[in-house]
C-alpha cells in the first residue's frame, strides 16, 4: 500500500527529531555572516502576509548591512516557502537549522505552522524570534527559553475588541465568532472567551462559525451565525483575508447588520482591497486590530521604515505587515548588537532576556525578561475609508 506524501513527511520529521534528541550536534556556522532564517507563506492564500513580512524584515537587514552590519558582520537572510502548511514549515525549519546553520529564525507566519516549528526550535536550541502570530501556545508561563514574541497576543487583541464593543453598548450575548477551524482560530476564540467570562458568558452561550484553513468554504459557518437565536450585532473574526472578505460580503448581502472585527493576522491592506473592489459599501463597520502603529503616521520608526522601504523595495506599498517585519528586525538587530562580537544562539537568548525599556521609535517601550518573552502588549484599532485604506479608529463614527 502506498504511503501518502503527508505521512512520508511526518515520518521524516519524527526521524529528524529523534536524531536531535540523541544530542547529535548541528554543524557550526563557519560563514562570517550572521545567518538568519524564515519559513513563511510565499505562495497560497496567505501569500500577502508571508511576502510582506519578508519584505519588512529584509528591508531593515539591508539597511543595517549598508551601514556596516553588526560589529562588522553582514546579516544573510534565507527564506523558504511553506504555503502556510505545518508539514512544510517543519521541513523548512530542519533545513534552516541543520543545513543552513542559522543563528535564529525570524518572522515565521502563522499558528499552525508555528506548532511544529517551536518544537524543533526548542530541541535544537535555536531562537524562534518574532513570529507573525499572537497564539497562546507561543506564550507559555514560564516561557520557552528559545521563543521570543514581539507582538501583542490574540487574547489581547480580542480583549480590546470586547472592550470596544461593550463601550458601544453591544451586549456580550450579541457577540458571535467566525474562526479558522484550527489552532489559530481556537487561540483567538479562547482570548475572546476569556474577555467575555467576566460578563458571565460561557462557550455554550456563544455562536461560532468556522471554516477550514486554506479554503474559501465559509458558507456553513455563516449559516450557523445567521440562525443564532440572538441575532449578532458584532462578529469577531479570526481568519485570513480571502475567507474573511467573502464572509463579510455574504453576511451583509444576507442582511446581517453588524460590526465585523478582525485580528491583525487578517492582513488589513488585502482585506480592504478585496472589499473595496467588490463594492465600497462592504467596508462599512469593518474593524481591524493592529500590533504596530499606523504605517502612515509621523512616528520616527514609521518615517524610517517608509524611507528604507522606498530605497530597498521601490514600488512596494507600505503595509501593517511589512512594518511589523521591519520593527521585529530592528528589535532583533538591537539584541545582536548588545550580545557583543561573540554572538551565538545562547548569547542571543541570554541578551534578549535582559532587554529593558527599548523604544524602536513609536513612543512605547519593549521589554523581555526570564518570565516574559513578549516584548509588546500594545494594540491599535483601525477602520477603512471608502477606498479601502486603513484609518485610525474613531468611536464617533458609530455614534452618528
Amino acid at each position: 500500500m502506498k504511503m501518502s506524501k503527508f505521512k512520508i513527511i511526518i515520518i521524516y520529521i519524527l526521524i529528524m527529531l529523534f536524531v536531535a534528541s540523541l544530542g547529535i550536534p548541528v554543524q557550526a556556522n563557519k560563514d562570517d555572516n550572521i545567518i538568519v532564517g524564515m519559513s513563511t507563506a510565499l505562495t497560497g492564500p496567505s501569500e500577502f502576509l508571508g511576502t510582506n513580512m519578508l519584505v519588512g524584515v529584509d528591508t531593515y537587514f539591508k539597511y543595517i548591512n549598508a551601514e556596516g552590519g553588526v560589529h562588522g558582520r553582514k546579516i544573510k537572510l534565507i527564506a523558504y516557502d511553506d504555503g502556510y502548511e505545518p508539514s512544510k514549515s517543519a521541513l523548512n525549519m530542519l533545513k534552516l537549522i541543520k543545513e543552513d546553520n542559522v543563528l535564529a529564525t525570524i518572522g515565521n507566519v502563522g499558528t499552525p505552522t508555528a506548532i511544529p516549528s517551536i518544537k524543533i526550535s526548542n530541541i535544537y536550541k535555536t531562537p524562534f524570534f518574532a513570529p507573525f502570530t499572537g497564539a497562546d501556545i507561543l506564550r507559555k508561563n514560564p516561557p520557552d527559553k528559545w521563543i521570543f514574541n514581539y507582538r501583542a497576543s490574540y487574547a489581547e487583541e480580542t480583549a480590546e475588541m470586547v472592550s470596544l464593543l461593550i463601550n458601544l453598548g453591544i451586549k456580550p450575548k450579541e457577540i458571535a465568532f467566525f474562526i479558522q477551524d484550527d489552532s489559530f482560530g481556537v487561540s483567538g476564540l479562547k482570548g475572546g472567551l476569556y474577555a467575555l467570562k467576566k460578563y458571565g458568558l460561557r462557550l455554550k452561550d456563544i455562536t461560532i462559525g468556522r471554516y477550514k484553513r486554506n479554503t474559501m468554504d465559509i458558507e456553513a459557518g455563516l449559516e450557523n451565525i445567521l440562525k443564532a437565536s440572538s441575532k449578532p450585532k458584532a462578529v469577531i473574526m479570526v481568519g485570513t483575508y480571502d475567507p474573511c472578505a467573502k464572509f463579510i460580503i455574504q453576511a451583509k448581502d444576507r442582511g446581517l447588520d453588524a460590526l465585523f472585527l478582525n485580528v491583525s493576522f487578517v492582513g488589513s491592506k488585502k482585506l480592504g482591497e478585496k472589499l473595496a473592489a467588490k463594492n465600497p459599501k462592504y467596508l462599512e463597520n469593518v474593524i481591524v486590530t493592529q500590533v504596530v502603529p499606523p504605517y502612515n503616521s509621523k512616528l520616527p520608526v514609521v518615517k524610517e521604515y517608509r524611507e528604507h522601504l522606498k530605497q530597498y523595495y521601490p514600488g512596494v506599498e507600505p503595509s501593517f505587515v511589512s512594518l511589523e517585519g521591519y520593527i521585529a528586525a530592528k528589535l532583533f538587530v538591537h539584541i545582536c548588537f548588545n550580545a557583543g562580537k561573540n554572538l551565538s544562539k545562547e548569547s542571543f537568548a541570554y541578551t534578549a532576556e535582559k532587554l529593558k525599556n527599548y523604544d524602536p521609535g513609536f513612543n512605547y517601550n519593549l521589554n523581555f525578561s526570564k518570565t516574559n518573552h513578549q516584548a509588546s502588549d500594545k494594540v491599535w484599532v483601525t477602520l477603512f475609508d471608502s477606498k479601502g485604506k486603513e484609518i485610525s479608529y474613531d468611536k464617533e463614527i458609530f455614534n452618528k
